[in-house]
């Protein structure tokens, strides 16, 4: 047992190496595409085809009844059929309904692979958040070691501190630490984004591309695309359904009508054989069809309650989520074009201060760690507005696939 348990461990190891030495570029285009084979895409392909199948079913006529049986002082043979007739057009409402039916299925399965795309895309973007962490930290444990090799150099020229050396032996630790909690963070998007595809999540991957958010849109084009946002769709066609349902009911409402025929054979009182031929209408007097209209009309009322909270909710949702965007777009824009030209400049200066002796350590190592900041400030504002964006899109209605090509 043992045996086992080190040749697994042993393959576990390998597989992670691998992973590692070769991570897999992935843009957001490959990932959307990737969307349609995912293992979540596949249920509502099922759905669908299970749907279909129930339209096809509710063409089906009643089923029609046999009866054989025997006297003792008659008729020794006794056979009789009885064949219902939808002829009030039952089977016809019966088929909408279920046509009506398979229509919202449709529908949900555009949300839910909606829902796949979104899932997908935040799952990307938190990869690209991920390994813009590492370059961060990357660069920032580069200066550190700089700031160290520095503290050194002047303790060796006997114009600097050993206490100067062991700070900045410190900060070089820490920068080297935070670089390698930054890989393991990415590892772990990348293993999310394989889990909502159904790759191997063993494979590393990288983000390739840019991220989506920078092309610039109205809201007026946005609001425009609302009507035929899917959720909408999908209540419409559940009001629908729901109409369609009270429509059923109100046939079931109506007699039916059967044929009923008959044979009596081998009858020693009757000479030969005698046929009987009936037309008979049931009356659905006890079938509560008033109470199943009730209830059907009851329905289609709150079909339309919620289609109007889904016309409200996307609307408000729209505005909110062009807000988020905008907000999240000025935000990364300051930061980029005022506050990182800025810190780096500083963190520039306190560096050469401190290697000409201008300045101590502590000013230096702030500086640097202040320029960490921004720049972590910096991935996470990238990443906001990306997120803003796919937010945005989805709200208007959007399928999601254009973001690849953003």
């Amino acid at each position: 047992m043992r045996s086992v348990v080190v040749v697994a461990f042993t393959a576990f190891a390998a597989a992670i190496a691998h992973a590692e030495d070769a991570p897999v570029a992935v843009t957001l285009a490959d990932v959307l595409a990737a969307t349609g084979t995912a293992p979540a895409s596949q249920v509502w392909r099922h759905e669908i085809e299970a749907a279909d199948a129930l339209v096809d079913a509710a063409s089906a006529w009643p089923d029609p009844s046999l009866r054989v049986e025997t006297n003792r002082l008659t008729a020794r043979l006794v056979a009789g059929a009885v064949v219902p007739l939808p002829v009030f057009g039952t089977v016809g409402a019966a088929r909408r309904v279920a046509a009506a039916q398979a229509r919202a299925v449709r529908s949900e399965a555009i949300v839910s692979d909606r829902d796949v795309r979104r899932r997908a895309i935040a799952a990307w973007i938190s990869l690209a958040r991920a390994d813009g962490e590492i370059v961060a930290t990357a660069l920032a444990a580069t200066q550190a070691a700089e700031l160290e090799r520095v503290a050194v150099g002047r303790l060796d020229a006997g114009v600097g501190a050993e206490v100067d050396v062991t700070t900045a032996r410190a900060a070089r630790a820490r920068a080297e630490r935070a670089a390698a909690s930054a890989k393991r963070a990415q590892q772990a998007a990348s293993a999310d984004l394989a889990g909502v595809l159904g790759w191997d999540p063993m494979t590393a991957m990288v983000s390739a591309g840019d991220l989506p958010g920078s092309t610039s849109i109205t809201f007026e084009e946005l609001r425009a695309r609302l009507p035929a946002h899917p959720e909408r769709t999908l209540a419409q066609r559940k009001v629908a359904a729901a109409d369609a349902t009270i429509r059923q009911v109100r046939r079931q409402a109506l007699p039916s009508l059967a044929v009923e025929a008959q044979v009596s054979a081998f009858d020693p009182t009757t000479p030969g054989t005698d046929v009987f031929v009936a037309l008979s209408l049931a009356l659905p007097l006890f079938a509560r069809t008033g109470d199943r209209a009730r209830s059907a009309r009851a329905t289609a009322t709150a079909e339309r309650a919620r289609l109007a909270v889904t016309e409200t909710q996307l609307a408000g949702g729209l505005v909110a989520a062009y807000r988020r965007w905008q907000a999240a777009a000025e935000t990364l824009a300051a930061l980029e074009n005022d506050v990182i030209p800025a810190q780096e400049r500083a963190a520039a200066l306190s560096r050469q201060a401190y290697r000409e002796g201008a300045r101590d350590l502590v000013s230096a190592l702030q500086a640097d760690r202040d320029l960490s900041a921004v720049r972590a400030e910096v991935i996470t504002a990238r990443a906001d507005v990306a997120t803003a964006w796919a937010a945005l899109q989805d709200a208007a209605g959007d399928d999601l696939g254009g973001l690849g090509a953003n």
